[in-house]
């Protein structure tokens, strides 16, 4: 019996760009490839390619819509309700009032809907900005990761913060500004000049002293009140009844199915979205292994596992490639598994929002062999008529659509099978290129 495969591309697809562009992205940048000029000539390359030479200008507009549009957070947040420990609406009702008493923002809270396909997930709609944001007098610089966890609705935290104006005390009002070239020395003082991105407005919990010369090294240090988007802090909302989890990421799950009393693989399992997603499926019957090459990471994955009282996740710090090896030491280890989810590492291209590529096109490169490598050893270690789902949060062809396509050539005994669309869309064109043909089409997913 053939073996099935699943590909989930959970990044943002690279074929069109969806979504509006708001008054408030004029202070992000419109292009955050511009410092890795050969990775946005990879990415554009890829995208002629998918649409063929008789529209190559058109390609070319929608490279640059989607270009600006990846620096855009998305309109809403998923969280994935533990639904052995309560019901959805019941999770719905404390998640709005949680939004209601602790971060009203704009006069009126986020609306939280039940997703209308899946019956776990609940939607946290971010609400738009009444006016614009005006940049207060006052700046203080963050870096670039923290600046678009900002822009995903969460405060500044200590950590983040690398400039701040000379004498600044707590209770003063601020503009907050992500540096994008990443040149911004830490403990600076001046305004800073160079390329940046303005994130929103807030106040200041903490002193410039306190941040620089006490050197405190936690808590939130500029509580965001005018944010450029209406995205709404989540923190506290990690429980053992409730995940914030990208809707992508939630459907690696159901796509993969897996039953309770099944044997199932997570080979790059951490953080543990995904892990204690498949365990609640299985309704924690069965054995899951979740590998991870890193302890510190694993133990986040255990973590969570604990949190959500999951018993049938066995945990190891341990290569997946390397799985023969790990049975040769641990007891009672399948030499097969029913369903095995390989969510690869990749390059990351695909989250939003994106403020500045910091891939080079060296290390893009050096992504597929290491997942095909592993997609080797998944089909390997997958029972006969076993399901195999791989994904990434990524947009380049040559991670996602390439890698199935090598994998549907080099084993006969794979083949893709369509699965149930509960957003994003399916690939549309042929690509001879790779051999895989529009009649695959419901067996790629895009978001």
């Amino acid at each position: 019996m053939n073996a099935r495969v699943h590909g989930l591309l959970f990044g943002h697809s690279i074929r069109k760009c969806a979504g509006r562009l708001g008054t408030m992205d004029s202070f992000l940048p419109a292009n955050p490839f511009v410092k890795q000029p050969q990775v946005e000539e990879q990415l554009l390359a890829e995208l002629r390619a998918s649409c063929g030479q008789d529209d190559a200008s058109g390609a070319d507009e929608r490279w640059r819509q989607l270009r600006r549009w990846l620096s855009l957070p998305p309109r809403y947040t998923t969280v994935r309700v533990n639904t052995r420990e309560t019901s959805v609406e019941q999770a719905r009702v404390a998640v709005q009032e949680h939004l209601s008493t602790s971060h009203v923002r704009f006069g009126e809270a986020p609306l939280v809907l039940l997703h209308p396909c899946l019956d776990e997930l609940l939607l946290v709609v971010s609400r738009q900005c009444r006016a614009q944001v005006v940049p207060s007098s006052r700046e203080v610089v963050v870096d670039a990761d923290c600046g678009q966890a900002v822009l995903r609705g969460a405060h500044v935290f200590v950590p983040g913060v690398l400039g701040a104006p000379k004498g600044l005390e707590a209770g003063e009002r601020v503009a907050v500004f992500a540096d994008l070239e990443g040149s911004c020395l830490r403990g600076y003082a001046r305004p800073y000049r160079g390329e940046r991105a303005f994130l929103g407005n807030g106040t200041a919990l903490v002193s410039r002293r306190d941040i620089f010369v006490s050197q405190l090294a936690r808590g939130v240090a500029v509580r965001m009140t005018e944010p450029l988007f209406g995205c709404p802090p989540l923190n506290g909302l990690m429980t053992q009844t409730l995940l914030l989890q990208n809707l992508p990421s939630v459907l690696c799950g159901l796509v993969l199915g897996p039953q309770p009393g099944e044997s199932v693989l997570d080979m790059c399992a951490a953080p543990g979205g995904k892990t204690t997603h498949l365990a609640t499926l299985m309704d924690d019957k069965g054995l899951l292994v979740a590998l991870d090459r890193a302890e510190s990471r694993l133990s986040r994955v255990r973590a969570l596992c604990d949190l959500w009282g999951l018993s049938c996740v066995r945990a190891h710090a341990h290569d997946a490639n390397d799985y023969q090896g790990l049975r040769a030491t641990v007891q009672d280890l399948p030499e097969r598994f029913d369903r095995v989810l390989l969510d690869a590492p990749c390059s990351g291209l695909g989250q939003r929002p994106l403020l500045v590529c910091r891939q080079t096109a060296g290390q893009l490169r050096s992504y597929p062999p290491q997942q095909r490598a592993l997609l080797d050893t998944a089909v390997r270690l997958l029972k006969p008529g076993g399901t195999l789902v791989y994904s990434t949060c990524t947009l380049t062809t040559s991670e996602n659509e390439a890698i199935v396509a090598w994998a549907l050539a080099r084993f006969s005994e794979l083949r893709l099978v369509p699965q149930v669309s509960v957003g994003g869309r399916y690939v549309k064109q042929k690509m001879p290129s790779l051999q895989v043909s529009s009649s695959c089409s419901c067996c790629f997913h895009l978001f």
